[in-house]
């Protein structure tokens, strides 16, 4: 009896091992399928803008040409009847007409160009909040945010401010976050959400004021140190960066004659 006792204790040992170790297959599995479906939404979202993107640059360019068209037919059409009975005031006027032309095209082309770039600018910040409609794919950035802020920081304790509803989802992700920097820095941080300050709430159809589409802000010392990760401000940051990038993707390298 004791035999079969301990053969039946083996047996159940190893089934819930192997129950483990399918729980844990399928957790890999479903942690590689959130990755393929992020990266899928990525591309997408990045032909979107290029495409967009192509679409603007076209439209420019043709207001920018009937716009130069119409200019230079009004003012040969004006030079041709005062030509006989002011061929010398023509001249001086034409040099002048055409300098403003030059000025009037090469304006209307930087507006374009910049109305271009700030349109891009407003889809890609319009888009921000739908990082935030897959619960378990907010989950794991704003964990990945605030370990990157706790990084930067290198502080021990630290409040994490956030928008109101977004403080069930991380608190729920402290004990991770505290468990990989502790890993990466050898420092046991003590974390709190801050349940006094938080960050405007998400954008809404009909709310008028400040506006957050997600990420958080770590504050240190009292406040005397804080590290915006917010969606905004990666937004601003990147896009100031890549302002270069971004002209030449749409517009190439612009030659300048003299």
């Amino acid at each position: 009896a004791e035999e079969k006792k301990l053969e039946a204790e083996r047996l159940a040992k190893e089934a819930e091992e192997k129950r483990l170790e399918e729980e844990r297959l399928a957790k890999e599995a479903e942690e590689k399928r959130l990755e393929e479906e992020r990266l899928a939404k990525e591309n997408q979202a990045k032909k979107e803008a290029e495409e967009k993107a192509k679409e603007i640059n076209v439209r420019a360019e043709e207001e920018f040409n009937i716009e130069k068209t119409s200019i230079v037919q009004d003012e040969k059409k004006r030079i041709n009847e005062e030509f006989a009975q002011r061929m010398k005031l023509v001249e001086v006027q034409k040099k002048i007409a055409e300098s403003n032309q030059l000025n009037q095209c090469r304006l209307a082309s930087l507006k374009a160009r910049e109305t271009a770039i700030h349109n891009i600018l407003d889809e890609t910040q319009a888009k921000l909040s739908q990082l935030t409609s897959n619960q378990n794919e907010y989950k794991s950035l704003l964990e990945s945010l605030i370990l990157q802020a706790l990084l930067k920081m290198k502080e021990q304790e630290v409040s994490i401010i956030c928008r109101q509803e977004d403080r069930d989802i991380v608190q729920s992700i402290l004990s991770n976050v505290s468990a990989k920097y502790k890993e990466k820095t050898n420092i046991n941080p003590k974390l709190n959400v801050d349940q006094k300050h938080s960050l405007a709430p998400g954008p809404k159809a009909g709310h008028k004021g400040p506006t957050c589409s997600g990420g958080i802000v770590l504050s240190a010392l009292g406040g005397r140190i804080l590290c915006n990760n917010t969606f905004e401000q990666r937004l601003a940051l990147a896009s100031e960066g890549l302002l270069p990038n971004i002209r030449e993707i749409l517009f190439g390298v612009v030659e300048r004659k003299g």
